[in-house]
């Protein structure tokens, strides 16, 4: 686990992790999501409050699954909220 992520299921174009920073936590889900899907690369992004589910889907040309597991887990990124 990275900066309190956990990868439940991947392809090659999409990763599932779990994020504690978004659970119960509607703000902080709306703003991770807002800020991932203006990056270039990312097509889309979910954030699910109930069971701090996230998923993104992106462009593997660009990024690969432990770069997506690492731009998430940037105090940054989890930090914008």
């Amino acid at each position: 686990m990275l900066s309190g992520i956990r990868v439940k299921h991947s392809l090659p174009h999409r990763v599932r992790f779990r994020m504690s920073s978004v659970r119960h936590n509607e703000t902080a889900a709306r703003s991770l999501e807002k800020r991932a899907e203006g990056m270039d690369g990312i097509l889309w992004v979910r954030a699910n409050t109930k069971c701090a589910g996230v998923v993104v889907r992106f462009d593997p040309r660009v990024y690969s699954e432990n770069e997506i597991i690492d731009i998430f887990s940037r105090p940054a990124v989890q930090g914008a909220f």
